[in-house]
């Protein structure tokens, strides 16, 4: 019976030991320009992983728990490329651009959609438009990274699309967009928390 079990399992292991990533790690996305970007995800425990992207060959270990981590050196703009992650499997990140990345948090003033809005903001119309935009990447909370097609940026944050839109513009780089938002949340829950503890209003 135990032979049994063991047979049985043994087509399993290896899957349970595949190397994977949080979502932010899709194709489509953007990288940071000009400093070190970190990597991470999970493994078999002591797995060996391995990430390469424009010549860099970076290597960790994971730990007992499977966690790893790695940095990659400053990277300069532009794409597209592909990100290897190498450990029992090999997972191939496609359309990959490095640029500037900026994250807009909020209540429903940052959660509102641009088809929403563009209705009566005749230059946020235009932006929608003239969709898609090679050099524009999305992150919608909870998401993967989308292209910058019409349909997708009509969902995305009015405020956040209007303010990336006008720096890939002005300078000339990628830029990817990651919207944290939601609508109703007590204003307190976006601030840190030392400035939370320090006003008055919040520890009443």
């Amino acid at each position: 019976m135990l032979n049994i079990i063991i047979l049985l399992l043994a087509p399993l292991s290896p899957l349970q030991a595949n190397v994977t990533l949080p979502k932010v790690f899709s194709d489509h996305m953007v990288l940071q320009q000009q400093m070190a970007v970190p990597i991470w995800g999970q493994a078999a425990a002591n797995e060996e992983v391995t990430v390469e992207f424009r010549g860099q060959k970076k290597s960790a270990k994971a730990d007992v728990e499977g966690k790893w981590r790695l940095t990659l050196e400053p990277l300069k703009a532009g794409g597209p490329e592909e990100l290897k992650v190498t450990g029992q499997n090999a997972i191939v990140i496609k359309d990959v651009l490095v640029g500037e990345v900026w994250v807009g948090s909020g209540q429903s003033n940052m959660a509102g959609s641009a088809g929403g809005y563009a209705k009566n903001d005749a230059e946020l119309a235009k932006v929608l438009a003239s969709a898609p935009y090679e050099k524009l990447r999305i992150l919608r909370q909870a998401g993967a990274w989308t292209d910058s097609s019409k349909a997708n940026l009509s969902r995305f944050s009015a405020l956040l699309l209007s303010f990336g839109h006008r720096v890939q513009v002005e300078l000339d780089v990628p830029v990817g967009l990651i919207a944290g938002a939601i609508g109703g949340t007590p204003s307190g829950s976006w601030v840190s928390p030392k400035r939370y503890a320090e006003d008055e209003n919040c520890k009443k």
